[in-house]
């Protein structure tokens, strides 16, 4: 199935008021649908599954943002590894199940930004996983600013706090 793409914009009327236009930040959408071998013997997810499909869900989260797989990943004087990650299960993962995920950008610092992605099925969460990214640059492998063309791709994407 085709990632959605959610840019949401709505219009707030009152009956003597100016029209005001709010717009939502975009939200990435994808799929995952649980392979029987991503399950441990309980036949539940296995937890350390979690961090490889919120990576695959976050490499078509870049192409959605304007970027293309190589010039993202070999295309930069940057690196851009992970520093921290952090993942809540709230309710097991079935193989055979198809998961929806939600991919955001939680926040921006100077030098790093914080990935989101909601793991649903209906209307029931199972997994929020967050990981922060740092940019280094390749000729001093000292932290740098985000990139204005990255930081650009990504802000629509910002959560609305």
């Amino acid at each position: 199935m085709r990632p959605q793409n959610a840019d949401i914009r709505a219009c707030c009327q009152g009956q003597n008021s100016l029209k005001v236009p709010i717009i939502m930040n975009k939200t990435f959408r994808t799929k995952k649908t649980l392979t029987f071998r991503e399950a441990d013997p309980a036949k539940i997810m296995f937890f350390g599954n979690i961090y490889g499909f919120a990576h695959d869900a976050f490499e078509q989260f870049i192409v959605d943002a304007g970027y293309t797989w190589k010039e993202y990943f070999h295309g930069s004087d940057h690196a851009i590894p992970l520093r921290h990650s952090e993942a809540n299960y709230l309710a097991p993962f079935f193989p055979g199940e198809t998961y929806d995920i939600a991919v955001s950008v939680a926040s921006f610092g100077e030098t790093s930004f914080k990935m989101k992605y909601v793991f649903t099925q209906g209307d029931k969460t199972h997994a929020v996983v967050t990981m922060v990214h740092s940019v280094l640059d390749m000729k001093t492998k000292q932290k740098a600013a985000i990139p204005a063309l990255m930081k650009s791709r990504l802000e629509p994407y910002l959560e609305q706090n």
